[in-house]
């Protein structure tokens, strides 16, 4: 089954240089200290856990950042923040609420979740191609306490949707990191993949053969992605690192039948399927000859010609075509959408499941929401909520993902 991807995910990271110690308490509603909570700045390397006070610290570059605290049994909570030199640094501190301890029994809105009657191993199977993805980097990836997993399946929505009663611990073996991740909401409904969460990453130790696949592999799963696309608009490179930008529009297809057309042929099959007559749909017709014959025709063109079709607007644009500049930050501004072509490595074999036919580059789509969207210079837009991506970065999913604070190497 082909799935479109919609993800939202908590990133948000905006580095600039000058590291600066930020300190902080986490507590309980009863004001008791958490000791051993996981304090973090989310999507990155950046994380420590609290002492017995129930303090922490930390030492990040200047920038805007997504602060997270985290402990087994209490709700995750997240605070926005703007670091710089000046401002107060001592006193970022979280207060915790108790988790419901129902999972089995999970209600939302009123209304009972009810588990998935399937085997375990096949939902499992369901959520990791659908949260790993199918990359070479995602068959050795492992989660490590798959058993933290509870599935859940509402036949009246089509729904299937995923709990995690503790933070998913995720060995990713080819990048060299071993990942947290705190699972807000993971479904899958209307063919429509959707999740949210928090990440933190850690660093595996490994020899110098490790160290250095570690870091070719990381340079792999960073060139050609989204982010290494959008930091080319900061570093006004687009081109020159291999990217190959169209403005597109999505209209209807004229070949494709009316929405008349096709009630048509259904009330002349229903009247054929009454009468108990077989319907050869395969028939060749060059010129119908009865209201079947034309049904026949109508149904082979809804087959053969797609609803919507992508066409070119403006070919080959640079980044000046699509973004502009204002007091030193970048906004993209554009109608339609942009297919991205990234030119200088090839789709890998097993997404050719997706497309049908190899091309010998990777092709994506990107989509704004709503317009006048900011490109932090770590590479990614403010608004995570205000994007959708269709083509090869719907491929390249969580196995393929870098903490924020990597920096692609410069020699």
């Amino acid at each position: 089954m082909k799935l479109k991807l919609t993800i939202a995910l908590s990133f948000f990271l905006s580095i600039a240089f000058g590291q600066i110690y930020v300190k902080g308490k986490v507590t309980s509603k009863s004001n008791q200290p958490l000791e051993g909570a996981a304090v973090f700045f989310n999507s990155t390397t950046i994380a420590t856990i609290t002492d017995a006070n129930g303090e922490y610290k930390l030492s990040v570059p200047e920038g805007k950042y997504k602060l997270v605290a985290s402990y087994l049994g209490y709700k995750t909570v997240e605070r926005e923040v703007e670091i710089d030199k000046n401002t107060p640094l001592d006193d970022l501190n979280f207060t915790l609420e108790e988790a419901d301890n129902v999972l089995n029994e999970v209600v939302i809105g009123g209304k009972k979740k009810i588990k998935s009657k399937k085997p375990k191993y096949e939902d499992f199977l369901v959520f990791r191609e659908a949260f790993l993805g199918r990359t070479d980097f995602a068959e050795k990836c492992k989660i490590d306490n798959k058993k933290a997993l509870k599935y859940y399946f509402d036949e009246a929505t089509n729904t299937f949707s995923v709990e995690a009663k503790e933070p998913i611990i995720i060995l990713n073996r080819d990048l060299g990191y071993k990942i947290s991740y705190n699972l807000e909401k993971f479904q899958i409904k209307d063919r429509i993949i959707s999740y949210f969460g928090y990440s933190k990453y850690e660093e595996l130790e490994g020899n110098n053969r490790k160290q250095k696949k570690w870091k070719k592999n990381r340079l792999k799963a960073y060139n050609g992605s989204l982010r290494h696309f959008l930091k080319t608009f900061i570093t006004a490179s687009t081109k020159e690192e291999g990217f190959k930008i169209d403005i597109m529009n999505r209209k209807r297809n004229e070949l494709h039948p009316t929405d008349n057309e096709l009630n048509f042929s259904r009330r002349i099959f229903n009247i054929q399927d009454q009468k108990g007559i077989a319907i050869n749909f395969n028939k060749i017709i060059l010129k119908p000859q009865s209201k079947l014959d034309s049904a026949i025709v109508i149904h082979q063109k809804e087959l053969k010609y797609p609803k919507i079709i992508d066409v070119p607007h403006k070919r080959n644009v640079t980044y000046n075509d699509v973004s502009y500049r204002v007091e030193g930050k970048v906004f993209l501004k554009f109608d339609g959408f942009l297919k991205v072509t990234y030119q200088n490595e090839k789709e890998e074999f097993n997404y050719k499941k997706d497309v049908k036919k190899r091309l010998g580059v990777q092709v994506s789509h990107f989509l704004l929401f709503k317009n006048n969207e900011e490109i932090l210079p770590i590479g990614q837009i403010a608004d995570q909520n205000n994007r959708l991506v269709e083509g090869y970065w719907s491929y390249e999913l969580f196995a393929n993902a870098l903490p924020l604070d990597y920096k692609p190497p410069t020699e």
